[in-house]
């Protein structure tokens, strides 16, 4: 597409990092959401995201919907960081529970 020239429906570009973008209702959106939106057959909401699995900048030049994963916003831990904090919450709410059997166990009841 020449330079200065406006770009129809459909046109698309890759960008300086790599992300494939297409033109839709008259405006450039990245490729990946407006595959994640055609899959879901409604538009994105608030506090959700696409993330591609594999960043690499093929995968991002070439997005296809089996390398797409929808998140919410608080949601970009990995799930061992997760299990990792979900066990340190179990840990202090035993230690807390161990210290009330305690407590109840000297006053006898």
């Amino acid at each position: 597409m020449p330079r200065g020239q406006a770009a129809d429906d459909g046109a698309t570009f890759v960008n300086q990092n790599g992300y494939h973008h297409t033109k839709a209702n008259g405006r450039f959106v990245a490729t990946h959401i407006l595959l994640m939106e055609e899959k879901l057959g409604r538009k994105l909401v608030k506090g959700e995201f696409v993330h591609l699995i594999d960043t690499s900048r093929e995968k991002r030049a070439n997005p296809t919907i089996d390398n797409l994963e929808l998140r919410t916003r608080g949601d970009r831990k990995s799930p061992q960081a997760r299990l990792a904090h979900l066990e340190a919450q179990i840990e202090e709410l035993q230690s807390e529970a161990d210290e009330l059997r305690k407590k109840i166990a000297s006053n006898g009841g």
